[in-house]
């Protein structure tokens, strides 16, 4: 059933792992970073993307094991086996809607955090809940048609999200004080886990790739997409991190609610051939949002669909059902402060879904494959 539908491309599994992953948080990180760390801040996220290595391992496994299907599908049978496909299904229930709760209030949360940039940054007098209410229509949008609409799009974004890149070792060039790096010394290894663990939400997006791998086509390459993917997003956010510290220093960065976006400010007085860079930066940015989103939103309806079994009629349907709620969550946090709060307070929960879940089900498979292996070999030797 899974390998017919399954046609996305090694290229595109790259480009949706890359999108889902970079998004809000880029714009705040080297605040965050740097809050117990200080002068060291660039090593939360490269510590904090270490936690990613082994669920992004399980997912591969899995996708390997069961190519073709999503964890929708294959839960049951790593659950319940062949033998006893009812009880899979039963098992396999909490962790649907585990996810599908983390993908609702992880989206609800990116939305906002969306659009709290554009109020504060560049549409100072448009209403919150009208930027909100544009960037999920769009999504809506998308979530109307078959999946192959939302890889192109991703598709399509996807090469821009370089420029960033390009852009930020630049800015940081000018405007670089080195000695804000200095010393290179950890006072507690303690603040080290600390911002890894807070860091990590910066990474959550990898695990839609337990939704989109299973719609890869035969032959894909998925660990090449998962590692490389992976390893761009690291070294995005390592460069962002240690650029704000060397531009602002990691005592002004604390007072900065989007240090990202001021350090590319800085460039204004580069005499660089765009008047006001940080509009540019800010387009390229809203467009990985938008898939950061959009990637999101989709593979939370696209779950739905495969797990009760339905059509694309279904998924406009319930698309259009988690339109509201969504919606009125996003409105939840009252200002900026409590928005930080509530997106901390996911980052603790993520670790359940986006962890605990595939390495419970890497382990699980793997005990199954070694058993039923056991048993085949017993037959073998009793021939």
């Amino acid at each position: 059933m899974g390998n017919q539908r399954g046609n996305i491309s090694t290229w595109q599994l790259i480009a949706i792992l890359i999108s889902s992953m970079i998004g809000v948080g880029i714009l705040t990180l080297p605040r965050t970073a740097s809050t117990e760390l200080q002068e060291v801040g660039w090593l939360g996220p490269l510590v904090g993307g270490l936690i990613v290595v082994i669920p992004l391992m399980a997912i591969i496994y899995l996708s390997r094991q069961y190519p073709g299907l999503t964890f929708v599908e294959y839960g049951p049978l790593v659950f319940g086996g062949h033998r006893h496909p009812w009880l899979g299904k039963i098992l396999n229930i909490p962790w649907v809607l585990l996810y599908l709760l983390f993908q609702f209030l992880n989206t609800a949360m990116v939305a906002r955090g969306f659009g709290e940039v554009i109020v504060t940054s560049v549409l100072l007098d448009t209403p919150l809940e009208v930027i909100l209410l544009t960037l999920l229509l769009i999504v809506l949008y998308l979530c109307m048609h078959e999946f192959e609409v939302l890889v192109r799009v991703n598709e399509l974004l996807f090469p821009i999200m370089f420029v960033p890149i390009l852009i930020i070792p630049y800015v940081t060039i000018n405007s670089a004080n080195w000695y804000n790096l200095l010393p290179l010394h950890i006072d507690s290894w303690q603040g080290v886990a600390s911002t890894a663990i807070g860091t990590f939400t910066m990474y959550t997006g990898f695990e839609l790739m337990m939704i989109y791998f299973g719609l890869a086509m035969p032959g894909a390459r998925i660990s090449l997409a998962a590692w490389s993917g992976f390893a761009f997003t690291i070294v995005s956010y390592v460069l962002t991190a240690a650029a704000g510290i060397v531009v602002f220093g990691y005592e002004e960065l604390q007072h900065l609610i989007w240090p990202t976006l001021d350090m590319v400010k800085t460039a204004q007085q580069t005499g660089w051939f765009l008047e006001r860079i940080e509009s540019a930066f800010l387009t390229i940015w809203m467009a990985s949002v938008f898939t950061t989103f959009g990637n999101m939103y989709y593979s939370m309806i696209f779950a739905t669909r495969l797990w009760l079994k339905k059509g694309i009629r279904f998924q406009r349907i319930i698309a259009l059902i988690f339109f509201f709620p969504l919606f009125y969550v996003a409105l939840w946090p009252q200002n900026i402060v409590e928005f930080f709060a509530y997106a901390q307070k996911l980052t603790y929960f993520s670790y359940l879904p986006t962890v605990l879940f595939p390495i419970l089900l890497a382990v699980l498979q793997l005990i199954r494959s070694r058993s039923s292996q056991q048993v085949a070999e017993d037959k073998k030797g009793e021939t």
